[in-house]
């Protein structure tokens, strides 16, 4: 407890519980695309269709698509989780999946859940919030106290103060940092991931290439904006890893500059 309220003041945490850490699993960091600050190691992880869709509707779950793959790459993306100090997913992915974001097919410990939502409004019947399992919802400044309020409520649930009108996802990083959070896999959604990209805080991208075609305008492309969003400059990755489980190619990038 005392390890991670050294990172932040007392006004940036609404104390419900504060679960010790354990060691991290992995002590490899590496520096951002954007050549920015070491801190928590982020690799992204999506499911994406032939026409860069990350679900097959406007409102469809992205789980419809874990119905064209099999249990191996099942086992090998739940392995994946387990490999990670914590696991993130955007306030979007809950409401559309309601996901529990443990691991179940593989061996291994479950990640500290994150889960950035500015505002707070989260559904309160979702499963993370209910299963008893440590989970950290992130809001801004702006979040109305009756709707932290409801959130601490819930089993193991904290909720952590960072930004003013948004998450702020690099005073956040620094926060989880601060806490032994040395690794994270985020698996969306969209907003979320042009967020991350937008503050350079991307270390690997891991795609699972889903083949169909969803044939959906509407559908959640790979990255999005949010209104607060900026259009942020190009940016270079190179492929390191290819590989194929259950008919389904995954294809792993890591920045193409040279880090300093």
């Amino acid at each position: 407890m005392d390890h991670f309220a050294r990172s932040v003041s007392s006004k940036d945490i609404v104390p419900n519980f504060l679960l010790p850490i354990e060691q991290s699993r992995r002590s490899r960091i590496k520096v951002c695309a954007g050549g920015g600050q070491e801190m928590v190691e982020i690799t992204t992880l999506s499911e994406v269709t032939i026409d860069g869709k990350l679900s097959l509707g406007a409102t469809a779950s992205s789980k419809g698509l874990f119905d064209f793959y099999g249990d191996d790459l099942r086992a090998w993306f739940h392995a994946q989780r387990a490999a990670h100090d914590a696991i993130m997913v955007g306030a979007g992915t809950v409401l559309s999946d309601d996901p529990e974001l443990t691991v179940r097919h593989a061996p291994g410990p479950n990640p500290l859940r994150i889960v950035p939502s500015s505002m707070g409004r989260l559904p309160l019947d979702a499963k993370l919030l209910n299963d008893g399992h440590p989970t950290v919802v992130v809001v801004s400044r702006a979040a109305e106290e009756a709707d932290i309020e409801a959130l601490k409520s819930k089993p193991n649930v904290e909720v952590v103060r960072c930004g003013e009108r948004r998450v702020d996802l690099p005073s956040l990083m620094n926060i989880l940092d601060a806490r032994g959070i040395k690794s994270m896999i985020v698996e969306g959604g969209s907003r979320l991931l042009h967020s991350l990209h937008e503050a350079q805080l991307v270390h690997r991208i891991v795609i699972k290439h889903i083949p169909v075609i969803t044939g959906s305008a509407d559908a959640p492309s790979y990255m999005r904006p949010d209104e607060y969003s900026r259009a942020f400059e190009l940016s270079k990755w190179r492929l390191v890893e290819c590989f194929t489980k259950s008919g389904i190619a995954v294809t792993i990038y890591e920045p193409g500059t040279a880090r300093t």
